[in-house]
């Protein structure tokens, strides 16, 4: 077994680099031929994982969130070479889906997996020409997403989204969107919709309780806007997968 094990060596704060022999270690106890490579620009681990994919590698492991798990996917897609995730983000959201271990202190629980050698094939969403694992998103979501790089100049770590959500709900607009599902097209003002295959994603924010990657649905989860005092107490059931009832919530899938 031949692994490429792809590392952002800033994803989860350090946590990634602090891995590194960790990996070497298990892979020599369980001989395990292994090249790691350190990330240095965003994008790059897409272009490792393709150059991979056509050297004979066994797999390619992504070390870090969410966010280096689906640019190593990006590199994978159309390719018999399997992706491993050992989740040591900030978030890991895909690999809650997946159940699997996360964080440096169940690293080898995470490699165990790999070792094993059984894989299962995933449904992947398509966005222009990036693909997607986990959920998709446009609205109040999506704009603390995109607003964090700069927040995270003057705070660090969950401070950081803690003070984007903040920034947001104070700030935040709703959107008129035209979406068409199934071939039918349905306009409607939103607070947000997250295409989902996955479950959860801010962290463990259960947007799509009842998802699942392998089923061949995406499932569409639609709020509409809602008063601004409200939002706290859609964000506290929301966290927590209790949302789907509340009258402003639609489900397509």
């Amino acid at each position: 077994m031949e692994l490429l094990f792809i590392v952002n060596p800033t994803a989860g704060g350090g946590k990634t680099v602090k891995s590194i022999p960790l990996i070497e270690e298990y892979c020599r106890k369980h001989s395990i031929s292994c090249r790691i490579i350190k990330t240095s620009y965003p994008g790059e681990a897409s272009i490792l994982a393709k150059e991979a994919s056509s050297a004979s590698c066994s797999g390619v492991i992504a070390v870090g969130g969410d966010g280096t798990v689906l640019e190593t996917a990006n590199g994978l897609i159309g390719t018999s070479v399997p992706l491993g995730i050992l989740p040591l983000g900030s978030g890991n959201d895909f690999a809650r889906t997946l159940d699997i271990p996360r964080g440096i202190q169940a690293i080898d629980k995470a490699l165990n997996i790999i070792q094993t050698g059984k894989t299962s094939s995933v449904d992947i969403g398509l966005f222009f020409n990036c693909a997607f694992l986990n959920v998709a998103s446009i609205g109040f979501d999506a704009e603390i997403i995109r607003d964090l790089p700069r927040i995270r100049r003057f705070l660090k770590g969950s401070m950081a989204y803690i003070a984007s959500v903040f920034y947001k709900f104070m700030t935040y607009k709703n959107k008129t969107v035209t979406l068409t599902i199934d071939g039918q097209d349905i306009t409607t003002d939103l607070f947000l919709a997250a295409i989902c295959n996955g479950t959860c994603y801010g962290g463990g924010m259960k947007v799509n309780p009842n998802g699942s990657p392998t089923d061949g649905f995406f499932d569409l989860i639609l709020i509409k806007p809602v008063p601004r005092y409200k939002i706290p107490i859609l964000l506290g059931r929301f966290k927590k997968g209790r949302h789907l009832d509340l009258p402003f919530v639609s489900t397509y899938r």
